[in-house]
């Protein structure tokens, strides 16, 4: 399967292997009928490490090389794209797919001492922690003074209200099955440049920067936004990319609000129409409208 993000247009026909048509019987306006519908496909996805499988999560099947390569960063089992020495997509029909990384001896090294804490790691971002101190000390990612030094990269308003339009738009499973997530890499100016869908929030953004680690792309020179609400992961994810503002359509979390303000990362919430609350670190959003308090 060939996963050049580069390639990607927005508003493109679906990739086929992203949905699949079932029977159904539709009730409406008290008739009964007939019919198909289109859903999201839903499989296991194992990731294989140097032989080694680590972890099996359910994910669309579309664009699994950059999840695989966003997962590995994001939880920390490799530093750097150069880390990965090969990777290898291997379909099972009718069981699933096995994504198989060759990654460098140091870091399979610490996945393997990390394996033994890890039984039924999720992707949450927390289980395989052995103490709350541990849990605490993870909150400061250690990207604080990288993204200070991005606070350079700003957006106005109109500019993220924009990019949530023009995202609907882009989603190109979503328009056909209303079932999925979306995360999306945006510039300044608000032009929505990469998109990745999945059922899973946290898979979507893993498959974004993958995606952006593919293409070998700079991450202090723009902005995530997302069809969800923004969880602590999803915050942890976006700063140990050194990605300098998430924004989402629905609420943040206590703990996400939390891990921004300890990392500078612009955290944005609400985004809808034309409203937007901002959580922390706001000096990157070049504001139009006249403040009447002071800066969060």
């Amino acid at each position: 399967m060939s996963d050049d993000f580069i390639d990607d247009e927005p508003g493109a026909t679906p990739p086929e292997s992203g949905f699949g048509e079932v029977a159904i019987q539709r009730y409406k306006n008290q008739t009964c009928s007939d019919d198909t519908d289109f859903v999201a496909r839903e499989v296991p996805v194992a990731l294989v490490y140097n032989g080694i499988s680590h972890a099996v999560m359910l994910a669309t099947p579309l664009n699994l090389i950059d999840f695989a390569v966003g997962f590995s960063f994001s939880e920390g089992i490799i530093q750097h794209r150069s880390d990965i020495y090969d990777i290898e997509e291997i379909v099972h029909p009718d069981v699933g797919i096995e994504v198989h990384l060759t990654i460098a001896a140091s870091d399979f090294a610490k996945l393997k001492e990390r394996r033994r804490t890890l039984a039924g790691r999720t992707g949450c971002g927390l289980c395989g922690l052995e103490s709350l101190t541990e849990f605490e000390a993870g909150i400061e990612i250690g990207n604080a003074t990288s993204l200070q030094q991005d606070a350079e990269f700003q957006i106005t308003e109109q500019a993220l209200f924009n990019a949530f339009h023009a995202l609907q738009k882009t989603q190109a499973i979503n328009q056909v099955t209303g079932s999925m997530h979306a995360a999306a890499w945006i510039n300044s100016n608000g032009d929505v440049l990469t998109v990745r869908e999945d059922l899973g929030r946290h898979n979507a953004l893993d498959k974004l920067i993958g995606a952006l680690m593919q293409a070998r792309m700079s991450t202090s020179d723009g902005a995530v936004i997302m069809t969800s609400r923004a969880s602590y992961e999803l915050a942890q994810k976006t700063a140990r990319a050194r990605i300098p503002l998430l924004a989402t359509i629905s609420a943040p979390t206590s703990l996400a609000i939390e891990l921004a303000q300890k990392n500078k990362l612009t955290l944005i919430g609400f985004v809808r129409h034309a409203s937007m609350v901002v959580y922390s670190y706001g000096a990157r959003v070049k504001s139009e409208f006249v403040s009447s308090g002071g800066d969060v």
